[in-house]
């Protein structure tokens, strides 16, 4: 493989990658109506689960070595790796566990704290959050909720949303105190 060859593969991104896919089905669309579009979906249907199948075996075949699946954790972290390894459902470190280490990374980058509700079988990760700070923290421009999207997309691909809700308030504990003492000479 030429180094030019390997410099653009490895540039990839998922996104752009995908959006050039979708703008190339539609022009198939275009130029062909609706059966040419069915057939070019299965066509990438069809090069998609080739790409599974030979992901699962390289995987199968790596996890025999010893040693090599903190390596695999490793590469996972990878954009481009852990992207395709969430698209097939073959990521080594478990969805929940990747949303956690981006809130993590939110929450020091942020200042705040968040706090994992549940992540639905549609892909919605529900994040809960004390205090303000939604329409603007920190010195991007970027919003809170915007910020924690990415970091959480970033970590677990297969996220499609994340709902960012303003945890309620702690409610104040009642204070009591030692009882006055009463004056000397009035009734105790």
């Amino acid at each position: 493989m030429s180094d030019q060859h390997m410099d653009r593969v490895m540039a990839l991104d998922p996104h752009t990658v995908g959006v050039r896919v979708e703008g190339l089905l539609g022009e198939v669309e275009s130029a062909g109506g609706q059966a040419a579009r069915t057939a070019a979906d299965g066509v990438v249907r069809e090069l998609l689960h080739l790409n599974e199948a030979g992901l699962a075996r390289l995987l199968d075949g790596l996890v025999t070595v010893p040693g090599v699946t903190e390596e695999l954790r490793v590469l996972a972290e990878d954009e481009l790796v852990g992207g395709l390894l969430a698209l097939y459902g073959l990521h080594p470190v478990p969805i929940e566990e990747r949303v956690l280490v981006a809130l993590d990374r939110a929450r020091r980058r942020l200042g705040r704290e968040f706090t994992l509700v549940d992540i639905d079988a549609a892909g919605t990760a529900r994040i809960a959050t004390a205090g303000g700070c939604g329409s603007g923290c920190g010195s991007t421009g970027e919003t809170a909720g915007e910020l924690l999207s990415r970091l959480v997309q970033q970590a677990a691909p297969e996220i499609v949303e994340v709902v960012l809700e303003e945890a309620p308030a702690p409610q104040k504990l009642l204070q009591i105190g030692h009882r006055p003492k009463a004056p000397t000479g009035a009734p105790a």
